[in-house]
């Protein structure tokens, strides 16, 4: 009897500790998953894959937020009043759209693919930073994937068949600012450990591999906005690192500037190239770069979006960035001009001016956030903001002359966004606990 007894005993014992390491496994599986969809993300290939990682990592992200919600597993702190009111005034802008869109079947599907599935990549990113290693492992992963996408696209340019980047992502528009949205992350290789990888000679000759293929990857775009879009990236961190670690500068102002000062000679350079190399492709052989600028065919697109908002300012025309595409193509005779080619001008379009002041509220709210984090006293929290502040910096300015939040450029924004977030808030609440411990004492 007393046997039976101590063995049910076990059978309880063993079942709690099921029960309790149930949120820990199910944390872990989601970095698995999320991890996976990541590193597939930005391709244009492997779309079975893709489609079931990220159903899996939206499925164990709700499990993970359904136990947290009744007390069990972690506390998921929330993101912030302002970031979720401006979300939901996006979003219900975007969905009330419905009502008026002048191609409804396209606006519904783009609900779908952009709406939806950018929320729910969102929420499973921001679940996913759940610490440190989680954070460092998703770092890592872009990183990784960015590598392998950028020396598969050197190597097939340097091959005879040469590098059609439809084939491996979804074009050189949506390569480049996949590339934009990359480089704040080489920031956390020259971090110091525990939240970056450390500033010893490996970690810094594989951010020097990185960088160079970031520069090679970006040439082969042909694309002349990533070049002021990464200077802009690399500037903004510049400055708001010497402005949060002045000491650090000043016992070493040389040993930081003259590698930037170099980086952006470089980038000039490049940038200089392409717009040659552009004007000469595209103008007669006598234009100059200040002609080709000033004959660019998104001038008359402008135009005409901004006659097109005029008509419908309040409400748009409905969701989804190509809701004009068929009058905008029929009106400048260009297939390629079938959106606003500006983000700002496309959201205008697309959800009216109420939507328009939900995306900057969305855009104001995580920009606040990023600089709270940035202002702590903590060095690990401040280097979040920073990567943060320098990722939407780099991201509207690629948008100011396109629109590419939309698809993988979309959700891989939307992820980094979350993933910063996500673990920012949780430093910062750790952060705060252990001051108040500390004040106790």
């Amino acid at each position: 009897m007393i046997a039976v007894e101590g063995s049910e005993q076990a059978k309880v014992t063993t079942g709690a500790a099921m029960i309790d390491t149930t949120p820990a496994r199910l944390r872990r599986a989601l970095l698995v998953t999320a991890g996976i969809y990541l590193a597939l993300l930005p391709t244009g290939w492997a779309t079975a894959a893709k489609s079931i990682a990220f159903g899996a990592s939206a499925a164990l992200a709700l499990s993970v937020l359904a136990l947290s919600r009744s007390g069990r597993g972690e506390s998921i702190p929330s993101p912030g009043t302002a970031i979720l009111t401006a979300l939901f005034l996006w979003s219900g802008c975007a969905l009330a759209s419905a009502a008026w869109s002048v191609h409804l079947a396209y606006t519904l599907g783009e609900f779908r693919h952009e709406l939806a599935w950018g929320l729910l990549t969102m929420a499973i990113f921001y679940i996913a930073a759940c610490d440190r290693e989680a954070w460092r492992t998703l770092v890592a992963v872009v990183l990784g994937s960015f590598a392998l996408l950028a020396v598969l696209a050197a190597a097939f340019a340097a091959s005879p068949a040469g590098w059609d980047p439809g084939r491996w992502h979804a074009g050189v528009g949506a390569f480049s600012t996949f590339l934009v949205l990359v480089a704040p992350l080489l920031i956390a290789l020259l971090a110091p450990a525990p939240i970056g990888f450390g500033a010893g000679k490996q970690t810094l000759a594989i951010a020097g591999a990185l960088l160079a293929l970031l520069l090679v990857a970006a040439r082969l775009s042909d694309n002349r906005m990533v070049w002021i879009a990464l200077a802009a990236v690399f500037a903004t961190a510049s400055t708001l690192a010497a402005l949060r670690w002045r000491a650090t500068l000043a016992r070493a102002p040389l040993r930081w500037l003259a590698p930037l000062v170099a980086l952006f000679l470089v980038l000039g350079l490049f940038f200089a190239d392409v717009t040659q190399e552009r004007a000469r492709v595209s103008f007669p052989a006598e234009t100059t770069m200040a002609q080709a600028f000033a004959e660019d065919p998104r001038l008359p697109l402008w135009d005409f979006t901004a006659a097109r908002i005029r008509e419908r300012p309040w409400t748009g025309y409905g969701f989804g960035k190509s809701i004009l595409q068929d009058e905008l193509r029929l009106a400048l005779h260009d297939p390629i001009l079938s959106h606003a080619h500006n983000l700002f001008a496309s959201q205008w379009l697309q959800i009216g001016v109420f939507g328009l002041i939900g995306f900057l509220a969305l855009l104001a709210a995580l920009g606040w956030r990023f600089i709270g984090f940035l202002r702590a006293r903590d060095d690990a929290l401040a280097l979040i903001g920073l990567i943060g502040l320098a990722l939407l910096v780099g991201f509207l300015v690629k948008n100011l002359t396109d629109d590419f939040l939309v698809r993988s450029n979309a959700k891989e924004f939307w992820a980094l966004c979350a993933m910063l977030l996500g673990y920012g808030v949780r430093l910062e609440r750790a952060i705060g606990a252990r001051a108040a411990s500390v004040a106790n004492a």
